[in-house]
């Protein structure tokens, strides 16, 4: 930025290309992030390192993984994602 700060677009460029091509590209955001290590605690679904998460290859890697581990293969990243920001969001409410 002009004024010296650093912004990081990762949840605007994953929602950017979550809306052109929705089957292949998961949204990554702050409730998504805190449903999938809530899971990661509570079943031990698989083992991430949270920086992971901010990097989209592994990202979504960590949804495939919680997709088999689910048994949920009927179910799109799309649907997958829908569930996770939902649950987040009502679960780990963001505090202003």
């Amino acid at each position: 930025m002009d004024n010296g700060t650093v912004k990081n677009f990762y949840s605007f460029a994953t929602k950017y290309c979550s809306h052109h091509n929705p089957t292949e590209f998961p949204i990554y955001d702050s409730y998504v992030d805190k449903a999938l290590r809530y899971f990661r605690e509570m079943d031990n679904f698989f083992h991430f390192k949270n920086d992971e998460l901010k990097r989209y290859i592994e990202f979504k890697n960590i949804l495939l993984q919680f997709r088999t581990f689910y048994e949920l293969e009927p179910c799109t990243l799309k649907d997958i994602d829908k569930y996770l920001w939902l649950l987040g969001k009502e679960k780990f409410p963001n505090k202003y």
